[in-house]
């Protein structure tokens, strides 16, 4: 009897062991595994991007701070956690703002929060929301799930050079809180800026002339064709004075009024053109 149930003892303990070595061990996905996955793409540009959606191309960023379409209208308290934003260009960007928490519980219960203003789901100790009315195509999203990646799995991002800017890198429309510049196909420039709702501070007319750089780092030479200032504490612009637009990271910046703004993409991204 002894034997038997010492028998019986050792086959449960064997069983268990059995099912604890051949249960799967789930290691947590982390941005930087999965921005290097993204970043290996040949579509993938690695920054924010312009205005203007460029067809066929992915868009990678590490943000320095939460996304605003992920600040939801939930006040849900949420756990530590990174950001990682991707954006693929068509007829508008689709975004996908990817939020990577310590572990799943943590990703579990700081979903409603992120995904309450335009949606999203959780993976994992990841939650993704969308960064604009509406989910992504599931094409889209398959390749952003496709390339989320583990620790033991990552490898150095590389550093594939931006592709060379043009005209239509500048092209569309920029904004900031209570500021505007739309830039059409021919490189016809309308800036303005306004103090408060209703009380203009210049505005201004250009023709771009030329451009160099890339889509994440550019610079476009422009001639001023008007410029009418309301506030004597703008500095004071002529007709045919020659001036710069400086694009760095989604970011378009007057070098003659040091005025800035932001793309869709980028000021969601950095919150840095106002509210």
């Amino acid at each position: 009897m002894t034997r038997l149930l010492l028998g019986a003892v050792l086959t449960i303990g064997l069983a268990a062991c059995n099912a604890a070595v051949a249960a799967p061990v789930v290691h947590n996905y982390t941005l930087p595994a999965t921005e290097a996955c993204l970043a290996q793409r040949a579509d993938t540009v690695v920054g924010l991007p312009p205005a203007t959606p460029v067809p066929g191309l992915l868009f990678v960023d590490r943000l320095k701070q939460d996304a605003l379409s992920s600040w939801g209208i939930d006040e849900t308290p949420r756990k530590p956690h990174k950001q990682l934003g991707a954006w693929f260009g068509g007829r508008s960007y689709e975004g996908v703002i990817l939020s990577f928490f310590g572990s799943a519980s943590d990703a579990r219960v700081s979903r409603k929060s992120i995904v309450s203003l335009y949606g999203g789901e959780r993976i994992q100790n990841v939650v993704l929301s969308w960064d604009q009315e509406g989910a992504p195509t599931s094409s889209a999203l398959h390749t952003i799930v496709g390339c989320l990646r583990s620790a033991i799995h990552a490898t150095a991002t590389p550093t594939r050079p931006s592709p060379q800017a043009a005209l239509a890198t500048f092209a569309g429309e920029w904004g900031g809180h209570t500021r505007w510049l739309t830039i059409n196909a021919t490189g016809v420039v309308d800036e303005g800026v306004d103090s408060g709702c209703c009380t203009h501070e210049y505005v201004m007319t250009a023709r771009i002339v030329s451009v160099s750089g890339t889509l994440t780092h550019a610079t476009a030479d422009f001639q001023v064709t008007s410029f009418t200032r309301y506030d004597k504490g703008i500095p004071r612009v002529r007709r045919g004075q020659r001036g710069r637009l400086f694009l760095r990271n989604g970011i378009v910046t007057n070098g003659l009024t040091r005025v800035y703004y932001c793309s869709n993409p980028a000021w969601g991204a950095t919150g840095a053109c106002g509210a």
